[in-house]
Protein backbone atom coordinates (compact mmCIF):
# COMPACT_ATOMS: atom_id res chain seq x y z
CA UNK A 1 0.00 0.00 0.00
CA UNK A 2 1.40 3.56 -0.79
CA UNK A 3 -0.72 6.20 -0.94
CA UNK A 4 -0.36 10.17 -2.80
CA UNK A 5 1.38 12.00 0.43
CA UNK A 6 2.93 9.41 2.02
CA UNK A 7 6.64 7.56 2.01
CA UNK A 8 7.65 4.97 3.08
CA UNK A 9 8.76 4.74 7.09
CA UNK A 10 11.59 4.51 8.00
CA UNK A 11 11.02 3.78 12.11
CA UNK A 12 11.43 0.76 13.70
CA UNK A 13 9.27 -1.59 13.17
CA UNK A 14 9.21 -3.39 17.29
CA UNK A 15 8.33 0.10 18.15
CA UNK A 16 5.69 0.90 16.07
CA UNK A 17 4.44 -2.81 16.88
CA UNK A 18 4.62 -2.23 20.44
CA UNK A 19 2.97 1.34 20.42
CA UNK A 20 0.45 -0.19 18.31
CA UNK A 21 -0.09 -2.93 20.85
CA UNK A 22 -1.34 -0.70 23.67
CA UNK A 23 -4.84 -0.46 21.46
CA UNK A 24 -5.39 -4.15 20.91
CA UNK A 25 -5.41 -7.06 22.99
CA UNK A 26 -4.23 -10.30 23.39
CA UNK A 27 -2.11 -10.03 19.71
CA UNK A 28 0.62 -7.96 18.21
CA UNK A 29 -0.62 -6.34 14.86
CA UNK A 30 1.37 -7.54 12.24
CA UNK A 31 2.80 -4.51 10.32
CA UNK A 32 2.19 -4.72 6.31
CA UNK A 33 4.44 -1.75 4.34
CA UNK A 34 4.00 0.90 7.09
CA UNK A 35 3.85 4.28 5.65
CA UNK A 36 4.72 7.47 7.65
CA UNK A 37 3.26 10.48 6.76
CA UNK A 38 5.71 13.26 5.38
CA UNK A 39 6.76 15.43 7.58
CA UNK A 40 4.29 18.52 7.92
CA UNK A 41 4.66 21.41 9.52
CA UNK A 42 4.22 20.06 13.15
CA UNK A 43 6.63 17.06 12.41
CA UNK A 44 4.46 14.51 14.03
CA UNK A 45 4.83 10.84 13.47
CA UNK A 46 1.88 9.43 11.06
CA UNK A 47 2.10 5.75 10.31
CA UNK A 48 -0.41 3.71 8.74
CA UNK A 49 -0.58 -0.20 9.60
CA UNK A 50 -2.62 -3.42 9.44
CA UNK A 51 -3.72 -5.54 12.03
CA UNK A 52 -2.46 -9.42 11.53
CA UNK A 53 -6.24 -10.92 12.45
CA UNK A 54 -8.62 -8.89 10.66
CA UNK A 55 -6.71 -7.07 7.91
CA UNK A 56 -8.01 -3.41 8.36
CA UNK A 57 -5.92 -0.84 8.40
CA UNK A 58 -5.48 1.97 10.83
CA UNK A 59 -3.32 5.28 11.23
CA UNK A 60 -1.45 5.08 14.06
CA UNK A 61 -0.60 8.95 15.36
CA UNK A 62 1.69 10.57 17.60
CA UNK A 63 0.04 13.64 18.86
CA UNK A 64 1.45 17.43 18.42
CA UNK A 65 3.03 19.03 21.64
CA UNK A 66 1.47 21.81 21.60
CA UNK A 67 -2.45 20.37 22.31
CA UNK A 68 -3.60 20.01 25.66
CA UNK A 69 -5.26 16.96 26.62
CA UNK A 70 -8.58 18.75 27.00
CA UNK A 71 -8.40 19.75 23.37
CA UNK A 72 -7.31 15.81 22.40
CA UNK A 73 -10.11 14.59 23.82
CA UNK A 74 -12.84 17.14 22.60
CA UNK A 75 -12.02 16.08 18.63
CA UNK A 76 -12.07 12.65 19.74
CA UNK A 77 -15.71 13.33 21.41
CA UNK A 78 -16.81 15.34 18.77
CA UNK A 79 -15.30 12.28 15.99
CA UNK A 80 -17.77 9.92 17.67
CA UNK A 81 -20.76 12.45 18.09
CA UNK A 82 -21.03 13.06 14.31
CA UNK A 83 -20.45 9.26 13.75
CA UNK A 84 -22.91 8.50 15.89
CA UNK A 85 -25.42 10.84 14.53
CA UNK A 86 -25.23 10.14 11.05
CA UNK A 87 -21.54 11.66 10.07
CA UNK A 88 -19.02 9.18 9.34
CA UNK A 89 -16.41 11.16 7.45
CA UNK A 90 -13.81 11.91 10.40
CA UNK A 91 -11.47 9.56 11.46
CA UNK A 92 -12.48 8.04 14.88
CA UNK A 93 -9.93 7.09 17.41
CA UNK A 94 -10.06 3.43 18.97
CA UNK A 95 -9.73 2.62 22.94
CA UNK A 96 -6.68 1.55 23.98
CA UNK A 97 -6.42 -1.61 26.69
CA UNK A 98 -4.98 -1.45 30.28
CA UNK A 99 -2.14 -3.54 29.38
CA UNK A 100 0.49 -1.24 31.67
CA UNK A 101 1.12 1.66 33.84
CA UNK A 102 1.60 3.99 30.31
CA UNK A 103 -2.37 3.52 29.37
CA UNK A 104 -4.76 5.53 31.58
CA UNK A 105 -8.84 5.31 32.18
CA UNK A 106 -9.15 9.47 32.10
CA UNK A 107 -8.02 9.29 28.73
CA UNK A 108 -9.64 6.16 26.57
CA UNK A 109 -8.35 6.84 23.49
CA UNK A 110 -4.89 8.28 24.28
CA UNK A 111 -1.64 5.83 25.37
CA UNK A 112 1.86 7.17 26.42
CA UNK A 113 4.60 5.43 24.98
CA UNK A 114 7.51 5.18 27.23
CA UNK A 115 9.42 8.10 26.01
CA UNK A 116 6.90 10.03 26.89
CA UNK A 117 5.19 10.85 23.29
CA UNK A 118 1.39 10.45 23.11
CA UNK A 119 -0.67 8.53 20.52
CA UNK A 120 -3.90 8.01 19.21
CA UNK A 121 -5.00 4.97 16.88
CA UNK A 122 -7.56 6.00 13.99
CA UNK A 123 -9.61 3.93 12.19
CA UNK A 124 -8.02 4.41 8.28
CA UNK A 125 -9.78 6.33 5.80
CA UNK A 126 -8.91 5.62 2.28
CA UNK A 127 -8.31 8.48 -0.70
CA UNK A 128 -6.44 10.58 -1.91
CA UNK A 129 -6.81 14.59 -1.61
CA UNK A 130 -7.59 16.63 -4.99
CA UNK A 131 -5.01 19.80 -5.12
CA UNK A 132 -7.03 20.90 -8.83
CA UNK A 133 -10.52 20.63 -8.26
CA UNK A 134 -13.53 20.64 -10.56
CA UNK A 135 -16.97 22.08 -9.70
CA UNK A 136 -17.47 18.49 -8.44
CA UNK A 137 -14.92 18.35 -5.41
CA UNK A 138 -16.04 21.65 -4.42
CA UNK A 139 -19.90 21.00 -4.19
CA UNK A 140 -18.67 17.84 -2.55
CA UNK A 141 -16.49 19.58 0.07
CA UNK A 142 -19.10 21.94 0.40
CA UNK A 143 -22.20 19.22 1.03
CA UNK A 144 -19.93 17.60 3.51
CA UNK A 145 -19.20 20.65 5.57
CA UNK A 146 -22.89 22.01 5.77
CA UNK A 147 -23.38 18.40 7.13
CA UNK A 148 -20.73 18.00 9.29
CA UNK A 149 -22.07 21.88 10.73
CA UNK A 150 -25.42 20.60 10.81
CA UNK A 151 -24.70 17.94 12.77
CA UNK A 152 -22.07 18.77 14.72
CA UNK A 153 -23.82 22.01 16.11
CA UNK A 154 -25.57 19.44 18.54
CA UNK A 155 -22.19 19.09 20.01
CA UNK A 156 -20.89 20.31 23.48
CA UNK A 157 -18.81 23.75 23.75
CA UNK A 158 -15.58 23.42 24.95
CA UNK A 159 -15.01 24.44 28.23
CA UNK A 160 -11.36 26.87 27.21
CA UNK A 161 -12.54 29.60 25.65
CA UNK A 162 -11.58 31.31 22.38
CA UNK A 163 -12.22 33.93 20.13
CA UNK A 164 -14.36 33.43 17.02
CA UNK A 165 -13.67 34.02 13.29
CA UNK A 166 -13.99 38.01 12.36
CA UNK A 167 -13.04 38.80 16.26
CA UNK A 168 -10.10 36.76 16.56
CA UNK A 169 -8.87 38.56 13.00
CA UNK A 170 -9.95 41.63 13.73
CA UNK A 171 -7.56 41.20 17.23
CA UNK A 172 -4.54 40.08 15.12
CA UNK A 173 -4.90 43.15 12.40
CA UNK A 174 -5.26 45.28 15.16
CA UNK A 175 -2.22 44.17 16.33
CA UNK A 176 -0.39 44.13 13.77
CA UNK A 177 -1.33 47.60 13.04
CA UNK A 178 0.27 48.78 16.48
CA UNK A 179 4.16 48.37 15.72
CA UNK A 180 6.09 48.50 12.73
CA UNK A 181 8.83 45.16 12.97
CA UNK A 182 12.20 45.63 12.28
CA UNK A 183 13.34 43.00 9.03
CA UNK A 184 15.53 40.41 11.38
CA UNK A 185 19.24 40.56 11.92
CA UNK A 186 20.58 37.70 10.32
CA UNK A 187 23.54 37.54 12.87
CA UNK A 188 20.90 37.08 16.36
CA UNK A 189 19.16 33.68 14.33
CA UNK A 190 20.33 30.72 13.97
CA UNK A 191 22.94 30.66 10.86
CA UNK A 192 21.11 27.28 9.97
CA UNK A 193 17.84 29.20 8.77
CA UNK A 194 17.42 29.98 4.96
CA UNK A 195 18.68 32.79 3.80
CA UNK A 196 15.37 33.13 1.52
CA UNK A 197 13.40 33.87 5.11
CA UNK A 198 14.84 37.43 5.77
CA UNK A 199 14.43 38.15 2.24
CA UNK A 200 10.88 36.97 2.55
CA UNK A 201 9.99 38.63 5.94
CA UNK A 202 11.18 41.84 4.14
CA UNK A 203 9.17 41.66 1.60
CA UNK A 204 6.41 41.07 3.94
CA UNK A 205 6.80 44.17 5.73
CA UNK A 206 7.40 46.69 2.79
CA UNK A 207 4.14 45.11 1.42
CA UNK A 208 1.61 45.34 4.25
CA UNK A 209 3.18 48.18 6.13
CA UNK A 210 2.68 50.49 2.79
CA UNK A 211 0.68 53.56 3.94
CA UNK A 212 -1.81 51.94 1.29
CA UNK A 213 -2.13 48.95 2.59
CA UNK A 214 -2.45 50.57 6.29
CA UNK A 215 -5.76 51.98 4.64
CA UNK A 216 -7.08 49.04 3.31
CA UNK A 217 -6.54 47.11 6.77
CA UNK A 218 -7.78 49.58 8.61
CA UNK A 219 -11.18 50.08 6.35
CA UNK A 220 -11.61 45.87 6.75
CA UNK A 221 -11.76 46.56 10.35
CA UNK A 222 -14.66 48.86 10.40
CA UNK A 223 -16.39 45.51 8.89
CA UNK A 224 -19.26 43.91 11.11
CA UNK A 225 -21.05 40.32 10.25
CA UNK A 226 -22.84 38.17 11.84
CA UNK A 227 -21.19 34.42 13.24
CA UNK A 228 -23.15 31.38 14.31
CA UNK A 229 -20.37 29.90 16.98
CA UNK A 230 -20.38 25.89 17.23
CA UNK A 231 -18.02 23.35 16.54
CA UNK A 232 -15.98 23.84 13.15
CA UNK A 233 -12.87 21.87 11.99
CA UNK A 234 -10.72 25.09 11.23
CA UNK A 235 -8.20 23.39 9.35
CA UNK A 236 -10.12 21.63 6.66
CA UNK A 237 -7.86 22.98 3.67
CA UNK A 238 -7.80 21.05 0.76
CA UNK A 239 -5.10 18.09 1.99
CA UNK A 240 -7.47 16.80 4.43
CA UNK A 241 -9.97 15.83 2.08
CA UNK A 242 -10.07 12.69 0.84
CA UNK A 243 -11.72 11.62 -2.40
CA UNK A 244 -12.28 8.68 -4.25
CA UNK A 245 -9.90 7.42 -6.86
CA UNK A 246 -13.13 8.01 -9.02
CA UNK A 247 -13.20 11.87 -7.84
CA UNK A 248 -16.77 11.26 -6.90
CA UNK A 249 -17.12 10.56 -3.48
CA UNK A 250 -15.59 11.93 -0.19
CA UNK A 251 -14.33 9.56 1.53
CA UNK A 252 -13.29 11.56 4.74
CA UNK A 253 -11.66 14.33 6.51
CA UNK A 254 -8.33 14.18 8.14
CA UNK A 255 -6.35 15.77 10.61
CA UNK A 256 -9.20 17.49 13.16
CA UNK A 257 -6.62 18.28 16.12
CA UNK A 258 -7.32 22.00 15.54
CA UNK A 259 -11.19 21.56 15.96
CA UNK A 260 -12.87 24.17 18.41
CA UNK A 261 -15.97 26.48 18.86
CA UNK A 262 -16.26 29.24 15.91
CA UNK A 263 -18.24 30.49 12.64
CA UNK A 264 -18.70 27.67 10.33
CA UNK A 265 -17.73 30.47 7.83
CA UNK A 266 -13.54 29.56 8.53
CA UNK A 267 -14.16 26.58 7.54
CA UNK A 268 -15.33 27.41 4.24
CA UNK A 269 -13.01 30.04 3.70
CA UNK A 270 -10.08 27.49 4.64
CA UNK A 271 -11.29 25.22 2.59
CA UNK A 272 -12.36 27.36 -0.85
CA UNK A 273 -9.28 29.57 0.12
CA UNK A 274 -6.46 26.98 -0.14
CA UNK A 275 -7.81 25.75 -3.48
CA UNK A 276 -7.67 29.55 -4.69
CA UNK A 277 -4.27 29.53 -3.30
CA UNK A 278 -3.35 26.57 -5.32
CA UNK A 279 -4.29 28.39 -8.99
CA UNK A 280 -2.62 31.61 -9.09
CA UNK A 281 -4.46 32.82 -12.18
CA UNK A 282 -7.78 32.69 -10.24
CA UNK A 283 -8.09 36.05 -8.47
CA UNK A 284 -11.39 36.61 -7.84
CA UNK A 285 -14.21 36.03 -4.97
CA UNK A 286 -14.80 32.96 -4.00
CA UNK A 287 -18.54 33.02 -4.38
CA UNK A 288 -17.66 34.09 -8.22
CA UNK A 289 -15.66 31.38 -8.85
CA UNK A 290 -17.66 28.74 -7.54
CA UNK A 291 -20.81 29.10 -7.11
CA UNK A 292 -22.63 26.24 -7.05
CA UNK A 293 -20.39 25.51 -3.93
CA UNK A 294 -22.11 28.06 -2.01
CA UNK A 295 -25.45 27.12 -3.32
CA UNK A 296 -24.70 23.35 -2.55
CA UNK A 297 -24.01 24.62 1.19
CA UNK A 298 -27.56 26.83 1.61
CA UNK A 299 -28.92 24.25 0.01
CA UNK A 300 -28.20 21.94 3.30
CA UNK A 301 -27.87 24.79 6.33
CA UNK A 302 -29.19 28.23 6.55
CA UNK A 303 -25.30 30.16 7.12
CA UNK A 304 -27.04 33.90 7.05
CA UNK A 305 -27.69 36.38 4.39
CA UNK A 306 -24.10 37.51 4.54
CA UNK A 307 -22.38 34.21 4.59
CA UNK A 308 -20.38 34.80 1.20
CA UNK A 309 -18.75 38.01 2.50
CA UNK A 310 -17.71 36.23 6.00
CA UNK A 311 -16.07 33.68 3.85
CA UNK A 312 -14.21 36.11 1.67
CA UNK A 313 -13.03 38.32 4.29
CA UNK A 314 -12.06 35.54 6.68
CA UNK A 315 -9.85 33.74 3.44
CA UNK A 316 -8.88 37.64 2.33
CA UNK A 317 -7.35 38.56 5.98
CA UNK A 318 -6.34 34.74 6.60
CA UNK A 319 -3.53 35.39 3.59
CA UNK A 320 -2.08 38.38 5.59
CA UNK A 321 -2.49 37.19 8.92
CA UNK A 322 -1.34 33.54 8.06
CA UNK A 323 2.55 35.36 6.79
CA UNK A 324 2.16 37.39 10.57
CA UNK A 325 1.89 34.56 11.97
CA UNK A 326 4.36 32.49 10.27
CA UNK A 327 7.31 34.86 10.75
CA UNK A 328 6.19 35.51 14.23
CA UNK A 329 6.74 31.76 15.07
CA UNK A 330 10.15 31.72 13.42
CA UNK A 331 11.78 35.14 14.59
CA UNK A 332 10.11 36.12 17.33
CA UNK A 333 9.31 32.73 19.37
CA UNK A 334 11.97 30.96 17.09
CA UNK A 335 10.43 27.61 16.84
CA UNK A 336 11.78 24.93 15.30
CA UNK A 337 10.35 23.28 11.93
CA UNK A 338 11.18 20.24 10.78
CA UNK A 339 10.76 20.65 6.92
CA UNK A 340 11.94 24.19 6.30
CA UNK A 341 11.07 23.78 3.03
CA UNK A 342 7.54 23.52 2.90
CA UNK A 343 7.39 26.59 5.36
CA UNK A 344 9.45 28.57 2.34
CA UNK A 345 6.92 27.63 -0.11
CA UNK A 346 3.58 28.31 2.22
CA UNK A 347 4.85 31.90 2.91
CA UNK A 348 5.51 32.28 -0.77
CA UNK A 349 2.36 31.19 -1.78
CA UNK A 350 1.12 33.54 0.69
CA UNK A 351 3.23 36.36 -0.16
CA UNK A 352 1.91 36.08 -4.07
CA UNK A 353 -1.60 35.85 -3.00
CA UNK A 354 -1.08 38.63 -0.69
CA UNK A 355 -1.93 41.75 -3.16
CA UNK A 356 -4.87 40.32 -5.07
CA UNK A 357 -6.34 39.62 -1.57
CA UNK A 358 -5.34 43.27 -0.78
CA UNK A 359 -7.60 44.35 -3.75
CA UNK A 360 -10.95 42.43 -2.75
CA UNK A 361 -10.66 44.02 0.78
CA UNK A 362 -10.25 47.81 -0.73
CA UNK A 363 -13.27 46.49 -2.68
CA UNK A 364 -15.11 44.65 0.08
CA UNK A 365 -18.74 45.67 1.16
CA UNK A 366 -21.84 43.65 2.17
CA UNK A 367 -23.38 42.86 -0.89
CA UNK A 368 -24.81 39.76 0.13
CA UNK A 369 -26.80 41.28 2.80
Amino acid sequence: MHQPGYRTAQLPIDRIRRIAGYFFEGTQPRVLMPTLAEAGFSGSTTCIFTHQDTEHKYVLKQLPHHLSMEQILWTQGLATFTRNHGFSLLPVAVPHHHINGLVSAATPKIAVHTDGTLWQCLKFIDGKPCKKPHSTHTMLGAEALAAFHKVASAFQKPRWRSLCGWQRRRKQLCSMLASRPCPPDKNTFDTSLPSELFALYTQFIQLVYAPETIVIIRNALKQKMTAAHQPTLKDCWWPHLLFSNSDNHLSGIIDIDAAGWDDPAVDMARLLGSWQLENPKSHGNLIDIWPEAFQKYRDMVEPGADFPFRVQILHDTSIICGMDRWFSWIFREKREFPNMSLVLQRITTLLHAAPAALRRLEHSHNTYQ
